[in-house]
């Protein structure tokens, strides 16, 4: 095989893996260019299982990026979200346990520590056996094992696989027309009913958007921010429909600008959104224009 049919085959999937350590589009990107400059260089026929060897490089790179920007994270203005992906995009590796890189599935991994992020990735996205996972990152089965139950006991109930179909499309469509409509009235309680009463909104704006520093908890304090964000003409240029990750999502533009993508996390069974997440860092909308 080529090392342009290699990067056919496995582009996508080395992407998929970056992207779900880093959060950022960009650094993936980057990452996944710099292993197969790497790669070409490298003499291939002693390598029984090319997919294994690209995802090693892959993911020590993200890892050591992880650590190396550690201190830029903790002194970040406020909340830290992942940069959104527009549209529809998806990873074409059938081996892969999700159809799509799913934003809330995103944010979930920043509760992780990078090993851990690298190895849930790996075994719970990726389908990786532990005993490929041992090699990929140079540690016993045994370490594999026991990392990755304590990254799964991190995650909780949020790790609940989601349930798929009509039903939860609906729902997702029925919350986006739900903002749009509000955001023309300004009217949010029609909103309230498809949220849990200790919804979470979060909102990240990185010092260089306008943002709530700290998570805002609960339905009637949400309501009130995004009542006073009416009030103060914030959607007066309206909003629009969107996909990010493959998912509904609701975008708003100012002077022809792109200022802001909302998107609502849902629970497992559709019932109910728990969090709203609110992206304004320029820096992360740069994909959307």
């Amino acid at each position: 095989m080529t090392v342009a049919q290699t990067y056919e085959r496995y582009q996508s999937m080395l992407f998929g893996l970056a992207y779900r350590m880093l959060g950022m589009a960009a650094d993936a990107e980057d990452i996944v260019q710099d292993v197969f400059a790497q790669y070409m260089q490298v003499d291939s026929t002693g390598i029984l299982n090319e997919r294994a060897y690209l995802a090693k490089m892959t993911a020590n790179r993200c890892i050591n990026l992880l650590k190396s920007s550690r201190r830029k994270r903790e002194t970040y203005v406020g909340e830290w979200l992942p940069e959104p992906l527009p549209g529809g995009e998806s990873v074409a590796d059938p081996a892969e346990r999700r159809d799509s890189i799913g934003y809330a599935y995103v944010v979930l991994l920043q509760k992780l520590t990078p090993l851990e992020r690298a190895i849930y990735i790996l075994k719970e996205s990726l389908g990786f056996e532990y005993a490929d996972i041992a090699g990929i990152l140079d540690r016993t089965e045994t370490s594999c094992r026991k990392t990755f139950s304590r990254a799964k006991a991190k995650v909780g109930d949020d790790s609940a696989a989601p349930v798929t179909g009509e039903v939860v499309k609906d729902a997702k469509e029925r919350f986006v027309d739900a903002f749009l409509r509000a955001s023309d009235t300004g009217n949010f309680r029609p909103l309230l009913s498809l949220l849990l009463d200790d919804v979470v909104l979060i909102t990240d704006g990185g010092g260089k958007a306008r943002a709530a520093i700290n998570p805002i908890f609960g339905i009637r304090r949400v309501q009130a921010f995004l009542e006073g964000l009416s009030s103060k003409g914030t959607f007066q240029e309206g909003c629009e429909r969107i996909f990010i990750n493959g998912e509904p999502a609701v975008l708003q533009r100012k002077e022809g600008r792109i200022v802001k993508v909302l998107y609502a996390e849902w629970e497992p069974d559709g019932s109910r959104i728990r969090r709203l997440y609110i992206i304004v860092n320029p820096d992360k909308l740069t994909r959307f224009t």
